[in-house]
């Protein structure tokens, strides 16, 4: 039996009583994401998106936080790139990818055009994520190290999953799901710092919704694209990956939502740049470490990580969110890092820059333990003050780690950060209840409905023409 035939299966016969612990992080999981759709509505990525699709043709489903309403591929499309817009969205371990900002907005989007209810999304959102954590767990980390941006790739294997799910495709057309999905899974690695990286999010949701209502439309695809010669496995991972036999031998048991949970993120930037802030922020509180006091910092993390975070001094407000130096020295400068640090003028900030050339930024010794995706090192800091003592920590869980969560109050003030500005107060604590009732929603139209925008008007890249 091959990979796409066992996961097709699975996701066939699987039952939706998954417990009630699985459904309450797939629904923390939803509220996360909206509100990274929200906050992202506004970048040059999602507006780029929005403008291209908008002309296309109306449609059931919501693009969130304007009145558009889309058919439910560019739907998927436009929330997709807007949930990864602003490096907020959550991500895991082993797939390194970007989960929810892929899930959400397929299983949102075809649910809402198709008339599911909240806990059938929910439902899907758990099979898409565990087709995507094992065949993370199968092809990594040297698919990842290969170059390949796995949000885009596995997330679309898992966004098919997941409108397979929810569409209640039998075995064999679900299969013919996920071999049409690895028809469309690219991206690379090359695109992080531009525009399109976030795109990468966008792409895959709305492939999976196309892959997977192809397949129920009768389109057949070959049982093999995932663990044959001419597979995922082989030419994109490798002999020496792990392969299939071992996730799959656990499949959904347990669910990797809980085996692995997400790690939900703080700031908006490249979550290999979390730990290093938490640990920086942490000695600046216990010191009362200044800026105008830094002598010099010494940060090291794991080589493999380091690789992706290229700009030292950053051009763009992408390639700011890529950059460890200008994210630990806006961090010491103010003692938080937030959206208002990655617009054209604050990375230009002087006083910002000046700190640049004080941090010394180096990859841990590569070691064969620390090339093995079970292994964690963590990431160290060390700061010499203005009187020159060095003060040092390590750091293994950024917070919002499962095994350093984030509270529900903490959950829920992050949702309030990132819709405030798109949603008036009274909407805003209505689609937060909403949001947290997921699973007892008879209508995600009803809810979507409270995700509009205040004003219409003042969004980029909207015409009269282009409103519903």
């Amino acid at each position: 039996m091959t990979a796409v035939t066992r996961f097709a299966e699975w996701l066939a016969d699987v039952s939706p009583d998954h417990g009630e612990e699985a459904y309450r992080r797939a629904r923390d999981a939803v509220c996360d994401t909206v509100g990274c759709i929200l906050a992202g509505r506004d970048s040059p990525s999602a507006s780029a998106v929005r403008a291209t699709v908008a002309p296309w043709g109306e449609g059931k489903a919501a693009i969130l936080g304007t009145p558009l309403r889309a058919p439910a591929p560019w739907a998927a499309f436009a929330n997709g790139t807007a949930a990864h817009a602003m490096d907020l969205d959550d991500w895991d371990m082993p797939a390194a990818s970007h989960p929810s900002a892929v899930l959400v907005p397929a299983v949102l989007a075809l649910g809402e055009e198709r008339g599911a209810d909240g806990r059938a999304l929910l439902d899907a959102y758990i099979a898409g994520l565990e087709v995507l954590m094992r065949t993370g767990e199968a092809v990594n980390l040297l698919h990842y190290h290969r170059g390949w941006h796995t949000t885009s790739t596995l997330g679309t294997l898992a966004a098919a999953a997941a409108c397979a799910r929810l569409l209640g495709l039998d075995a064999p057309r679900a299969a013919h799901a996920l071999s049409i999905a690895t028809s469309m899974a690219a991206g690379f690695k090359s695109q992080f710092g531009s525009t399109t990286k976030p795109a990468h999010a966008g792409l895959a949701a709305k492939n999976g919704v196309l892959a997977a209502c192809l397949a129920e439309s009768g389109l057949t695809a070959s049982a093999e694209t995932l663990d044959s010669d001419w597979s995922i496995l082989a030419l994109l991972a490798g002999d020496d990956a792990p392969g299939f036999a071992g996730p799959l031998s656990k499949l959904g048991a347990p669910l990797a939502i809980l085996e692995h949970g997400l790690i939900v993120k703080r700031y908006p930037c490249c979550a290999y740049i979390h730990r290093a802030v938490d640990g920086l922020l942490s000695l600046r509180a216990e010191h009362g470490l200044t800026a105008e006091g830094l002598q010099q910092m010494r940060v090291s993390i794991p080589t493999k990580n380091k690789e992706i975070l290229p700009f030292t001094l950053p051009k763009t407000p992408s390639e700011a969110r890529f950059s460890m130096e200008y994210c630990l020295a806006a961090a010491l400068d103010q003692g938080s890092l937030g959206e208002r640090d990655f617009t054209p003028d604050a990375i230009a900030r002087e006083a910002i820059l000046a700190l640049i050339p004080k941090i010394a930024f180096a990859g841990l010794p590569v070691t064969a333990a620390s090339s093995d995706l079970a292994t964690e090192e963590a990431d160290r800091v060390a700061v010499v003050d203005q009187d020159g003592q060095e003060h040092s920590i390590e750091v293994l869980y950024a917070k919002g780690d499962p095994r350093n969560p984030l509270s529900e109050a903490e959950l829920q003030a992050k949702f309030e950060d990132c819709a405030r500005d798109i949603l008036a107060p009274k909407a805003l604590a209505a689609a937060q209840q909403g949001l947290m009732a997921l699973d007892t929603q008879a209508s995600l139209s009803r809810l979507t409905a409270q995700l509009a925008a205040n004003d219409a008007a003042a969004m980029p890249s909207l015409s009269p023409l282009q409103m519903s």
